[in-house]
């Protein structure tokens, strides 16, 4: 059974540098997720360099300190903190998305790239900073070609229509 005050006792020392490396893991989130929310920006998409920065440094940050305290206190757990910004991030996902007038969804890539935002943060918090930049690089990749190949693909489409 767990002590509640000696639970309290072991949370007051955790040492300054774990907490300056929480810092620094949501620090790190928050430029990766900025980098993330450039590329949504360049696009004329919404949740831009903002909403990315702080997505990814929220998940950082409460996945290092559920790390930390299952460390220290034996008491926190940084899955259960996934578990919920997963959560979160499906409510703040949702709001993204909705349908046009001509009955087409709109906004479901800038909610798939929060939660990829969320993701590359959680992967951060957990201690795994180079596959958070090789993430985000993956991300950028991602939505770069397809937006690249989208275009053409109007594009031929459009000469189509003019030559018949």
């Amino acid at each position: 059974m767990i002590n509640l005050h000696q639970t309290a006792l072991n949370l007051r020392v955790i040492d300054h540098w774990q907490q300056l490396a929480v810092i620094i893991d949501g620090a790190i989130g928050a430029l990766l997720g900025s980098i993330i929310g450039w590329e949504r920006d360049r696009a004329g998409k919404s949740a831009g360099p903002r909403t990315m920065a702080l997505v990814g440094s929220v998940s950082a940050i409460v996945v290092a300190v559920g790390s930390v305290m299952d460390i220290n206190a034996r008491y926190g757990d940084p899955t259960r903190a996934m578990h919920a910004i997963i959560t979160g991030i499906g409510f703040l996902g949702a709001g993204l998305i909705f349908t046009d007038r001509r009955g087409g969804v709109q906004g479901v890539t800038t909610a798939a790239t929060i939660l990829a935002a969320a993701g590359m943060g959680c992967a951060v918090g957990l201690g795994f900073q180079l596959v958070a930049v090789g993430f985000t690089v993956i991300i950028l990749v991602i939505l770069r070609s397809t937006q690249f190949l989208e275009v053409t693909v109007r594009r031929s489409d459009r000469d189509e229509d003019k030559s018949r």
